[in-house]
């Protein structure tokens, strides 16, 4: 079996992750190799995936089955060759932080001890502004923003067949590559950038 777990940590709100990840119609097509799907149900579809490995590329049908959402946490599915021995299963988790537990630059200046010039600047600026102190606009900018989530993909695939093995050992580094490449697209999807 081939097999990998990617973790990503993002400032989306875990709403947000779960109303993109629990419809595969929207991160279907951020897998790699992805050349359609088709959904049958709110449960099943099928999919059309390009296979490149070494100097081999093949195209390759699954049947997807969502077998478990647990809102707002978790959705697994499994995969099932089509015409080909292969079967496999993948799940999404989604797990909320604490605010502290994922620093940011607006944390970090907040809790950085200013230099004499910036200690000097804040202070004309608030005098001219008539502003509260710049800790406070940094306090409230850092309250004001989504609370950290942790974003976990899976993805395994176990081939059949009297080429098991060898294909096991090709599709291994893609494995690696679908999981981290997925996980990537979608929070960079998910943070508009």
């Amino acid at each position: 079996m081939a097999e990998h777990t990617h973790t990503l940590t993002s400032h989306v709100s875990a709403e947000t992750v779960w109303a993109f990840v629990s419809d595969m119609d929207q991160w279907a097509p951020f897998l790699l190799g992805y050349q359609a799907h088709d959904q049958q149900s709110d449960r099943e579809s099928l999919w059309t995936i390009k296979a490149d490995l070494a100097s081999l590329s093949r195209t390759v049908d699954f049947r997807v089955q969502i077998t478990e959402w647990v809102e707002p946490v978790e959705v697994r599915f499994t995969l099932e060759g089509i015409g080909e021995p292969m079967q496999g299963e993948g799940w999404f988790r989604i797990d909320a932080l604490e605010d502290s537990s994922v620093p940011t630059p607006v944390e970090t200046r907040a809790s950085a001890a200013p230099g004499g010039f910036v200690r000097w600047w804040a202070t004309l600026l608030r005098r001219l502004l008539g502003r509260g102190s710049a800790r406070t606009a940094e306090s409230t900018a850092a309250s004001t923003r989504p609370a950290a989530v942790r974003l976990t993909f899976s993805l395994s695939l176990t081939p059949g067949g009297a080429m098991a093995p060898m294909i096991e050992a090709m599709i291994k580094p893609v494995m690696v590559a679908t999981a981290e490449d997925l996980a990537q697209r979608i929070v960079l999807h998910l943070e508009g950038r």
